[in-house]
């Protein structure tokens, strides 16, 4: 990212990960120029309608249209029709970036637990001060509740095997390391399948592990009408998403927000997604999708 255009007057970077968040204040700050205003905040991008409320427009970037807390606004609202706080940054965004998922920084930290390939601690939490730990699912949540979670945060064909699996290995003792679920996981396969593609056999059993300790599709179920209240009219986001159980809630999410049923928009599931405020929206739409094709770079 380099905010050097003019036009940008401030800059905020939200993540849940402290380290991450730390690292981006190193890489971003010596871009700081006058003009231009950086929050760096750490929580989560379902939080971001109210962080957003919490922060303060710069004098620089204080809108002067109908849109402003003086103008000709009746009540003021935002685009979506909630009461837009005087001086506050929500409601103005003109562009948003969601990037999901896991990074290759905690991937390659052993001490987060998110890496089969590296022994570690079971702990997979992104935000190291919330509760639930990998460690915590395999050895305390039930069989049927581990198959749930392969079956549809892992997509693992073979989730009754691999959740049993599981059960039969913490019962000779609690799995406390990623090596120990990699191989527990891993014996499933003996003489069986070895995934597709070249696929490692634990790696759709840590994705589901990892998504189910983070809520990460419920979070991001939440940050998307979150993230589209705080746009500004004529504001865009974007979503960039890895793998086909994000893309489907992010899909889905546009549509609604489009004003379009789920099955309408079907054909709608790509790798990434942007969508704006038009200046006159469909009934009952609050966005419109601006691409109907994948955005590769």
């Amino acid at each position: 990212m380099e905010p050097s255009g003019e036009e940008l007057r401030v800059l905020v970077g939200i993540d849940q990960d402290p380290n991450s968040h730390s690292l981006a204040q190193v890489r971003l700050l010596p871009m700081q120029r006058p003009g231009l205003t950086m929050h760096f905040m750490q929580g989560n991008y379902s939080q971001v309608g109210d962080l957003l409320r919490s922060l303060p427009l710069p004098s620089s970037a204080a809108p002067t249209g109908p849109d402003s807390p003086g103008g000709n606004s009746s009540g003021g609202s935002g685009s979506s029709g909630q009461a837009m706080p005087a001086g506050a940054l929500w409601g103005r965004v003109d562009g948003m970036l969601l990037d999901l998922g896991v990074s290759s920084m905690q991937l390659d930290m052993a001490e987060r637990g998110f890496s089969f390939m590296r022994d570690g601690p079971l702990d997979m939490r992104m935000d190291p001060a919330s509760a639930l730990t990998a460690e915590e699912v395999v050895n305390s949540w039930s069989e049927a509740e581990l198959g749930r979670i392969l079956r549809t945060y892992g997509e693992e064909k073979l989730w009754r095997q691999v959740a049993h699996r599981i059960v039969q290995a913490r019962q000779e003792g609690p799995l406390r390391s990623t090596q120990q679920l990699a191989q527990a996981v891993g014996q499933t396969r003996v003489g069986g399948p070895r995934g597709s593609k070249g696929i490692h056999p634990a790696t759709r059993a840590f994705q589901a592990i990892r998504i189910a300790v983070n809520d990460e599709l419920g979070n991001l179920e939440r940050a998307i009408p979150e993230a589209i209240s705080c746009l500004a009219s004529g504001g865009r986001l974007a979503v960039i998403s890895f793998h086909s159980l994000e893309d489907r809630v992010v899909k889905k999410a546009f549509a609604r927000a489009a004003g379009k049923t789920s099955s309408e928009d079907e054909h709608l599931a790509y790798r990434r997604h942007t969508l704006s405020y038009p200046d006159a929206l469909e009934a009952g739409a609050t966005a419109q999708l601006l691409t109907r094709s994948p955005l590769i770079p």
